[in-house]
């Protein structure tokens, strides 16, 4: 008996279906399964997963504000960064009682993305030079969408100086002059204690105090040049603390 030609078309599309299914197996299965990208998982076989802390001076303690005859600026002391309503936001970090801190990594195409069962993907806003994120596959036309770089190990959550960076557009040590000049800039949310991040604008205008090319004017009295420490963590460990 032959079989109807319509038939053998939907035999095919779910014999496909049911593939492609088996074959998204492993660690991303679980964590990237369902909702937006659910058979999505980042182009990489060696994912390197770390939470991000502003890298401040060794000598500052977690809540003060200047150490050695205000010599050591340590106002952004124990900061790290969150998602917040599409921005990337530092804010003050206690490890005893704030939720855990949110998981990303950096694919092979330079990629940089939150590890969730919904992925997010973080980008650079061609317009501000903010530090953003959306749904994967759903980033607005002005989004720059790669040459993030994690660079090191830091299983210790060694700070000031730290053992791993996220920098862009380049390694770290390769955006600025100097060795270990601050790809970062953090600027404050008016009085609220927290600060949007941006890229510096060594990389974003003419110059490190020029924001001409950028349609945020950033108070260089206020805003601070920092690096970002990319701490390592594990996303299948369920309710541990911070790793450091």
């Amino acid at each position: 008996m032959r079989t109807p030609l319509w038939l053998s078309a939907t035999l095919g599309l779910a014999n496909a279906m049911e593939l492609a299914n088996r074959q998204d197996t492993g660690p991303y299965a679980a964590s990237y399964g369902g909702g937006s990208g659910s058979h999505w998982h980042p182009k990489t076989d060696h994912p390197e997963f770390f939470s991000l802390r502003v890298d401040t001076p060794a000598q500052c303690s977690d809540q003060g504000n200047y150490v050695n005859d205000h010599t050591i600026d340590c106002s952004l002391a124990n900061m790290a960064i969150r998602l917040q309503r599409g921005s990337a936001i530092a804010t003050r970090y206690n490890k005893w009682w704030s939720p855990n801190l949110p998981i990303f990594l950096v694919d092979d195409n330079t990629k940089l993305y939150k590890v969730s069962k919904k992925p997010l993907q973080l980008y650079i806003d061609g317009v501000t030079g903010a530090l953003k994120y959306g749904p994967v596959g759903w980033l607005p036309s002005n989004a720059i969408a790669v040459n993030f770089f994690k660079t090191g190990d830091n299983p210790e959550g060694t700070l000031g100086l730290s053992t791993a960076f996220l920098s862009w557009p380049s390694t770290q040590g390769v955006t600025s002059s100097a060795l270990y000049d601050s790809p970062w800039w953090l600027c404050p949310r008016g009085r609220t204690g927290q600060f949007e991040v941006f890229v510096s604008n060594g990389n974003w205008g003419g110059s490190s105090y020029d924001d001409s090319s950028s349609d945020v004017s950033k108070d260089t009295r206020r805003c601070k040049k920092v690096s970002l420490a990319a701490v390592n963590a594990n996303p299948w460990k369920k309710g541990e603390p911070a790793p450091y």
